[in-house]
Parts: structure tokens; sequence; C-alpha cells
């Protein structure tokens, strides 16, 4: 089904690309800022909604 709606667009490889490279681009800019980010930083996110103190861990 897919295939016979690309082939009968004319000029539809362009958009279909960019938007591949896209998606590709934002997830590899993602998985880049998690290897990167400070680990206190994730840490205290990932506890802040059990903490019922105000501390910030930094």
């Amino acid at each position: 089904m897919f295939k016979q709606f690309i082939d009968k667009m004319q000029g539809a490889d362009i958009p279909m690309i960019t938007s591949l490279l896209i998606f590709f681009v934002f997830f590899l800019l993602v998985g880049t800022y998690l290897f990167i980010i400070d680990k206190k930083h994730l840490t205290y996110m990932s506890h802040l909604p059990l903490n019922e103190e105000q501390t910030i861990i930094r």
C-alpha cells in the first residue's frame, strides 16, 4: 500500500529523506545529551517526586 502511494507521488523522496534525517538527528542529539548530562542532576530529578524535603543537590 505504501509502495503504491510513494510510487505515484512525484518528488516525494526529498521530504521523506528530510524527515528521516530530522528524526535521526533528533534522537542522536537526545542520546548524546543523556551521556553528557550531570549524573547528580539525573539522580535529583528521579527522586524529586519522592522527596519531602526541599534540598537541592548540586
